[in-house]
């Protein structure tokens, strides 16, 4: 294991995605910031995310889309 891949796995995407300013509801979705979004269609879980609208998804490495 790289030094990449030990710090994915030790970054949780929801600490992520709120240090970026993503609001998460109690649900674990969020207003998608990949496109011109104003319902929630991002969904948190299992350290992934993804946009059911736009189908951006990924992890905290945001390499997946």
């Amino acid at each position: 294991m790289n030094i990449f891949e030990e710090v994915k796995n030790q970054t949780d995407i929801v600490d992520v995605a709120r240090h970026v300013g993503i609001i998460i509801n109690r649900n674990g979705k969020a207003i998608c910031p990949f496109h011109n979004d104003s319902t929630p269609s991002m969904s948190f879980k299992n350290n992934y995310f993804k946009c059911f609208s736009c189908d951006a998804h990924g992890d905290a490495r945001l390499d997946g889309n």
